[in-house]
C-alpha cells in the first residue's frame, strides 16, 4: 500500500497549549484519529494537527469494541506507517481518563487502548467528542459553515451578523444523543469546555412540544433537551404529532420520519420544524449562557437533513425570542456545520497540544 496523501484540510494553528504540560514535541507524530458516536466510528490519520488522509466512516455496531475498530482501520489505510499515538473523541463524559459512552456499549480507556495498539499510554488522548469539536472551530473554512438565516436582521434589511473572532462559540449538535461543548477565549488561548448540558431539563413552549415532553416524562421519568433533540427525539415528536392528528404512532424512528418529511406528510413536518425551533430555543440559552460573540455552531447529522425539505428560519426566530436580550441575539450568527469529520481535525488539534 502507499502512504497516505495530505488532504486539503484548513491548517490548524492558532490555539493554547492543552492544560497539562507536555515535555515531547509532537509536532512529528503520526496519529490515529478516531470521532466514535453512537452510530457510526470516524477515522483518520493526522501529523501536526493536520490530517493526513481522507477520513473513513464505518458502522460502530460492526465492531466488538474500540480496539477492534481502530485496527481494522490502520491495517486498511496505515500504508506501512509508523503510528506514534492516537487521539480519541467519543460521546460521553471523561471521567477517571475514560468514557463510558452514554448511547453505546464501548469504553474508551488510554491503558487497555494503548496495549492493544502497542502504543505508550502517555501518548493515547480521549475527549469527549464534542470537546473535539469545539478545538476544531478555529479551524474551520468558510464553506463548512452554512448560515442559518431569517430573524430580526432579516426582518430589518440589516446585513447578516458576523462573528466576533476573538469571542467565545459554542457548538451544540443532535444525533445519536445530544452534544454541547464551548471553545473560551482566555488570556492562554483557547480553552476547550466539554459540558453535559444536552441532559438540562428541557422548556417547551407549544402545545405539540408539551406533547412530546409529556409522552418523555411518562416513559423516562423526566424530559432532557436530549429527548427531544436527538434522533430519538425526532421520533417522539413525531409520534406526538401523529398523535394529534388521531393517527396510529409510527415505527422506524427518526429514519421514518425524515423520510415521510420528504413526502410532504404533515405530522412529519410539524415534528421536524418542532425540532427546529426547539433546537433555535436551546441555542438561545447556550449563546447567553456563554456569551457567545463568536457564533453558535450546529453539528450533527439532523439538521442538514431537515434543511433539505425545510427551511430553518423557526430556529433563527426561536433563538433570538429572548425578551429583554433578542435585540443582543440578533447580532450572534448561527451557523450549521457542514464538515461531517471537523472533530476528527479537533482531536488532531488536542493531540498535537
Amino acid at each position: 500500500m502507499t502512504a497516505p496523501t495530505r488532504c486539503a484540510s484548513a491548517p490548524c494553528s492558532g490555539h493554547a497549549p492543552m492544560p497539562e504540560t507536555r515535555s515531547e514535541d509532537r509536532s512529528d507524530h503520526v496519529v490515529l484519529v478516531g470521532d466514535i458516536g453512537g452510530t457510526y466510528a470516524r477515522f483518520a490519520l493526522a501529523r501536526n494537527g493536520r490530517l493526513l488522509d481522507t477520513p473513513q466512516r464505518a458502522e460502530r455496531a460492526a465492531f466488538p469494541d474500540l480496539a477492534s475498530a481502530c485496527r481494522a482501520h490502520l491495517s486498511a489505510h496505515a500504508g506501512g506507517l509508523r503510528i506514534d499515538g492516537a487521539a480519541i473523541a467519543a460521546a460521553g463524559r471523561v471521567q477517571d481518563g475514560r468514557i463510558a459512552m452514554t448511547n453505546a456499549d464501548w469504553a474508551v480507556e488510554p491503558a487497555a487502548l494503548a496495549a492493544e495498539l502497542g502504543l505508550r499510554e502517555r501518548r493515547v488522548r480521549v475527549l469527549n467528542d464534542f470537546g473535539a469539536l469545539a478545538w476544531s472551530l478555529p479551524t474551520l473554512a468558510a464553506d463548512e459553515l452554512l448560515p442559518v438565516s431569517g430573524g430580526g436582521a432579516a426582518r430589518a434589511g440589516r446585513s447578516a451578523p458576523v462573528a466576533d473572532p476573538s469571542g467565545h462559540r459554542v457548538v451544540v449538535g443532535p444525533g445519536s444523543g445530544l452534544g454541547v461543548a464551548a471553545l473560551l477565549r482566555t488570556a492562554q488561548g483557547w480553552q476547550p469546555l466539554a459540558t453535559e448540558g444536552g441532559h438540562a431539563s428541557a422548556a417547551p413552549e407549544t402545545e405539540l412540544e408539551q406533547a412530546a415532553v409529556a409522552l418523555a416524562t411518562a416513559r423516562f421519568g423526566r424530559a432532557s433537551w436530549e429527548r427531544l433533540l436527538s434522533g430519538p427525539g425526532l421520533a417522539l415528536l413525531h409520534e406526538a404529532a401523529c398523535l394529534q392528528a388521531d393517527r396510529p404512532a409510527p415505527t422506524g424512528g427518526a429514519a421514518a420520519a425524515l423520510e415521510a418529511c420528504t413526502r410532504g406528510d404533515a405530522p412529519a413536518l410539524r415534528a421536524a420544524r418542532a425540532f427546529v425551533e426547539l433546537l433555535g430555543a436551546f441555542a438561545g440559552d447556550l449563546a447567553l449562557l456563554f456569551d457567545a460573540t463568536g457564533g453558535i455552531v450546529i453539528g450533527g447529522g439532523i439538521v442538514p437533513r431537515i434543511a433539505a425539505v425545510l427551511p430553518l428560519d423557526g430556529l433563527r426566530t426561536r433563538f433570538e425570542a429572548k425578551g429583554r436580550f433578542a435585540g443582543w441575539l440578533e447580532t450572534v450568527p448561527v451557523g450549521v456545520l457542514a464538515s461531517p469529520f471537523a472533530a476528527l481535525r479537533g482531536a488532531a488539534v488536542a493531540y498535537r497540544g
